[in-house]
């Protein structure tokens, strides 16, 4: 029986020259139709089969085994503290959970539009609810927020 290196091998082996003969046809097809696939298809098999083929689909094989087989499982769990090629859920359901928030920038046109949206909103809310705050008869929150997407085109 295979060792489980060699069967993560040749796996990777199949992925990445599939991948190649793929993105060509796709390529060939979209620069020369059904023919231009098929030239393009063969061509990138025969290229494979090169020394040069053969060479680049191990040297990307050992690469991905050696990641896959050097992960880290975390089915009792663990503290990830920097990039790590981690295998999850090979005992069952697993969760994932940052421990900081990650800050996302936000543009300067975005910070306009969801202040706008924030105006639109308020004058929508003051048009379509009662002073105790109920929505008046017939209203709904929908209507709330179409109409504050139409005040907000205006802005």
């Amino acid at each position: 029986m295979a060792s489980e290196r060699t069967l993560v091998k040749n796996f990777y082996r199949a992925l990445i020259a599939s991948a190649y003969v793929a993105g060509a046809t796709a390529a060939g097809l979209a620069l020369g139709g059904p023919a231009g696939a098929a030239r393009a298809g063969s061509a990138a098999a025969a290229s494979l089969a090169s020394p040069l083929g053969v060479a680049s689909v191990e040297l990307g094989a050992d690469q991905a085994t050696k990641a896959a087989l050097d992960s880290k499982a975390m089915a009792a769990g663990g503290l990830i503290t920097q990039p790590t090629f981690a295998m999850l859920g090979e005992a069952g359901p697993e969760m994932v959970i940052p421990l900081t928030k990650v800050k996302r920038r936000v543009t300067k046109k975005a910070r306009a539009s969801r202040k706008n949206l924030s105006k639109a909103l308020k004058i929508a809310n003051a048009r379509y609810r009662l002073k105790n705050g109920q929505l008046r008869k017939g209203r709904t929150q929908a209507d709330i927020m179409r109409l504050a997407q139409k005040l907000k085109k205006k802005m």
